[in-house]
């Protein structure tokens, strides 16, 4: 096996050829979606900018990706295929049923770090990601891919704005804007620069580039892993099924795999590809978990409530976050402006530096617990029952 460090053309080519062999292997999966995202991608994981041990997948001081477009699941596969982690015979067992590699991430592959696919929790999921880089002192950059349709998704831009709010310079979205969705064009199509303004009005650092240009990617992602005050949203241009002429921005080819007879006709077009080629991926910087230092002014009671006595089920949740947590110290509490009422306020008052306000976001709020649960965390999320059911897909994903 060689290892390809820097031909990224080549590298581009490679994934492309797992994506098309494995969803018409699969009979099925979103082969164009991924093929748009492919040059974006590569270059991430391959030009020296993603940093993971990947053979320890639960490495702390990983960086994390995300694919909020979890339907591009065949370039999820590809990508570390070309890393050499999964063999091309397993990537043949595509959406087959007991394989690993399922037509979303779920966390029966070791590189998922959380099931996604159902869209517009991605972002949310990286938020709280990040929150725990800084909440632990730990170096690790966060990178959400996202596609433009589910830009539509209202928990996106909570996200966004919760990203801002909390600072958060080691999280960086990579928006696919290939213009077309599941049934036709998305609501912006092609025009990024209506998401440019939108996204750097939430007050991110907002970079457009073509997402087919791996020099323009790269001079991106150099940028945004060296931004010390803003979230950065990467904004791509591309084009749906890009590598392939006869599927390059068609409608009607969302989701639907190629026959045999177009997949050879697909592969003549890469060209020769060589499929012994391997990436290299950078490890990650090397650093100590800082645990969180313990208050020594908080003493633990004892008491007991009485039976007879008529406590409010509200405060006694808020009261026992406080007691329980001196012996579970990666305990987080997170609140949709709502503490006062769910005494969550207790537990704030007591070690401020472990409680997150996530204000009327509810969507945001229970995606962003699940990243911080995904890296090591006890989050406890409250706010007013009737409001969780707005979150119910999030809470049904988690």
């Amino acid at each position: 096996m060689k290892i390809q460090k820097n031909n990224l053309a080549e590298l581009a080519k490679l994934v492309r050829y797992f994506i098309l062999k494995s969803t018409t292997a699969a009979g099925s999966g979103h082969a164009t979606s991924s093929l748009s995202a492919t040059d974006l991608m590569t270059t991430l994981m391959f030009g020296g900018f993603f940093k993971a041990e990947l053979d320890d997948p639960k490495n702390i001081n990983n960086d994390r990706l995300i694919f909020s477009k979890g339907h591009a699941s065949p370039l999820f596969y590809a990508l570390y295929a070309v890393a050499g982690k999964v063999s091309e015979d397993e990537l043949m067992t595509l959406r087959k049923f007991g394989s690993k590699l399922e037509g979303h991430p779920t966390m029966a592959f070791p590189y998922t770090e959380a099931a996604t696919g159902s869209l517009g929790q991605g972002l949310s999921v990286g938020v709280g990601m990040a929150l725990n880089a800084k909440l632990d002192n730990l170096d690790y950059k966060t990178f959400v891919l996202l596609g433009d349709s589910e830009m539509a998704e209202g928990s996106n831009w909570e996200a966004l704005q919760i990203a801002s709010h909390y600072k958060l310079n080691n999280l960086i979205g990579i928006l696919d804007v290939n213009g077309l969705g599941q049934r036709g064009e998305t609501m912006y199509g092609h025009d990024v620069k209506e998401y440019e303004k939108r996204v750097k009005a939430f007050g991110w650092d907002v970079i457009v580039v073509d997402g087919h240009n791996c020099a323009q990617i790269s001079k991106a992602f150099k940028k945004s892993r060296n931004q010390e005050i803003k979230p950065t949203m990467i904004i791509a241009k591309t084009v749906k099924g890009k590598g392939v002429s006869f599927l390059e921005n068609k409608e009607g080819w969302h989701g639907r795999a190629l026959s045999a007879e177009e997949l050879g006709k697909a592969l003549g077009e890469l060209g020769e590809v060589d499929t012994k080629i391997r990436g290299n991926v950078l490890m990650p910087t090397k650093m100590t978990n800082v645990k969180f230092p313990m208050s020594n002014q908080i003493q633990i009671s004892n008491d007991k409530y009485q039976i007879g006595e008529k406590v409010a089920t509200r405060k006694a949740y808020g009261n026992a976050l406080v007691k329980i947590f001196p012996k579970h110290q990666n305990m987080v509490v997170l609140d949709a402006e709502t503490s006062n009422s769910t005494y969550a306020e207790i537990f704030k008052k007591e070690y401020p530096e472990r409680f997150l306000e996530m204000y009327i976001a509810e969507q945001n709020m229970v995606g962003a617990a699940l990243g911080l649960s995904r890296r090591g965390k006890i989050p406890f999320v409250s706010t007013f029952a009737a409001f969780f059911s707005r979150a119910f897909d999030q809470i049904r994903m988690s």
